[in-house]
Parts: structure tokens; sequence; C-alpha cells
């Protein structure tokens, strides 16, 4: 509250900016699925088939992502219009529409890459008993992230304004994000081990560790990049909690997992030809990609086929 008047905090500032990066970001969503349907509609069938779950996650990210960023719009406008710029208690059915759809989402993102981990830990490269600990630890990690999403969606219910929250809800908050930036790092972590598990032997390697790299260095730079920003969600909560700056984060937060998963599957045209040069890479783009075994790099979109060539 602002101590002068007691008026709620204005939501100008920091938060307007968080608001615009934020946009800027759902373009870079939206660009990304354009991309992603476009180069892979012409997918055989088979890879179709493999990828159902992917374009289930997808299509679901992308509304929560969407939904999200009305919920933002919606509460900006309507703040606007006030002339001190102050967010009206009664406009906090917004901050709960986007805390329910970012948390839907991140939820949606971490299971579908725990998936892909259960997927590569069952490969014959991995030892049995790496594969039993990693895949109960994936189930583990889900029910655990599900546990604190309905603990945190009910806690949400109770709160009436946009800060100097409840201390039952301040506690969610830091086991919320905290728990996303552990679980984030986590998911990066094991991706990036079983990658080198499952990467060609020494005499292959020069072929495919550009590769590796690049994936590590995805999975890394993502998981690294959320987790920062659950963090810094929690700092500046903690620093300032009777005012809005946390906002400022949580207007563009979503949209990292939007596009880090979109990201990854656009990259899979330049990825998958260089990934086949080898049997074990060939292993691993099955995995994260979905291909079927008999997929090769000619069963691409003619847009990606027209690209490659002219380059």
């Amino acid at each position: 509250m602002d101590p002068a008047n007691g008026d709620p905090p204005p939501l100008v500032g920091a938060p307007f900016i968080g608001f615009m990066v934020g946009c800027i970001l759902f373009g870079c969503t939206l660009l990304q699925a354009y991309q992603y349907f476009m180069n892979y509609m012409h997918d055989t069938r088979n890879s179709i088939i493999n990828t159902a779950a992917l374009y289930r996650s997808l299509l679901f990210g992308d509304f929560l992502d969407a939904l999200h960023l009305v919920f933002s719009a919606i509460m900006i406008y309507l703040s606007i219009l006030d002339p001190l710029h102050h967010p009206a208690p009664n406009l906090v059915w917004t901050l709960k529409g986007m805390a329910t759809s970012k948390g839907l989402l991140i939820v949606v993102v971490q299971s579908y890459y725990l998936r892909i981990i259960w997927t590569f830990a069952g490969n014959s490269s991995v030892n049995s008993t790496i594969t039993s600990v990693i895949r109960a630890m994936c189930l583990l990690i889900f029910s655990y992230a599900l546990a604190v999403l309905v603990a945190f969606l009910i806690y949400l219910e109770e709160i009436q304004s946009f800060s100097d929250f409840s201390n039952n809800f301040q506690r969610m908050i830091y086991i919320g994000f905290g728990s996303t930036a552990i679980i984030d790092t986590i998911i990066a972590v094991v991706l990036s081990h079983l990658l080198f598990k499952t990467s060609p032997p020494n005499h292959q390697r020069f072929k495919s560790r550009g590769v590796v790299r690049f994936l590590v260095l995805f999975f890394i730079g993502t998981g690294v990049l959320t987790a920062i920003a659950a963090i810094a969600t929690i700092i500046v909560y903690v620093t300032k909690p009777s005012t809005v700056l946390y906002l400022a984060i949580e207007f563009s937060c979503p949209r990292l997992y939007a596009n880090s998963i979109l990201a990854m599957f656009n990259s899979k045209a330049r990825l998958r030809k260089r990934m086949q040069a080898t049997s074990e890479l060939k292993i691993s783009s099955m995995l994260l990609f979905g291909d079927s075994p008999d997929s090769s790099a000619t069963e691409m979109s003619p847009v990606v086929e027209g690209a490659r060539d002219a380059a």
C-alpha cells in the first residue's frame, strides 16, 4: 500500500515495462508456433502419430500463454483508466487468472520434458538401475509439481488485493516459485546427462559433438533462465512486499516456457539430418523429436527443403 495515503500501489513503471516485454515475447511465441506448424505439417503419418503428445502440449501451452496475456492486458487496461493507475481490488480476478494460467503452463511444459526424460531413460545405453532411479524421480517430480500447483491455486482463491498477501499465501509463493526453480534445474541437468550417455563413441564423436553441445547448452540455458526468473520473483516480493513490482516479472515469465519448447522443436530442421549421421544420435532424434525410425531428412516441409537448398 502507498504509505502516504493508503492507496493501492500504482501499476506503472516497472510492471508496465514488464507487460510490454511480455507482449514482445508473445509475438515471438506466435512466430515460432507459426514456423513450427508450417514446417512440419507435411511430416509423415508415423511422425505425426509419434508427436501427438507434442502437438497437444504445444496447442494447450500456446492457449494458456495467450490466456495469460489476455488477463494481463485486461489488468493493465482497466488500471490505466484510473487516474492514478491503481489496480482496483475488484480486478484481483485478473491476477488469479494470470497465476492459474501460468501455473498450468509451467506444469504442462515440465511434464513434457519429464516425458522426454522418461523415454530417454529407457534407452539401451542407460544402466537399468539408473533407468529405474530416473523414472522414479520423474514420477516423484510430476506428483510434487501437481500437488504444489493444487495447493497454490487453493490459497490463491483467498487473496483480496494485489499486495500484502496473507502469511499462508506468502509461504505458498516461496514454496511454489522455489520448487519451480529447483525442478527446472533438475530437468536441465538430467536431460544433459542423458544426452551425453546416448552420444556416439569417441571415434564418431566429431560428427555429432556440435549437436550434443547445442542441445546441452539449450537445456541448461533455458533451465537456468526460468529458474532465475522464479528466484527473481521471490527476491522482488521479499524486498518489496507492499508493491506490485513482482508483476514486472510475472507479465513475461510464462513466455519463457512457451518459447523454450517451441525453440527446441524449431531447431529440428537443422539438427535432424546431423543427428541421423550415426545410429546413436538417430536414437536421440527419435526420442527428442518423435521421428519415426524410417523418417529421414528428405521428409521435411518444402519450406525447409527450399531454405536448405538455397543455403
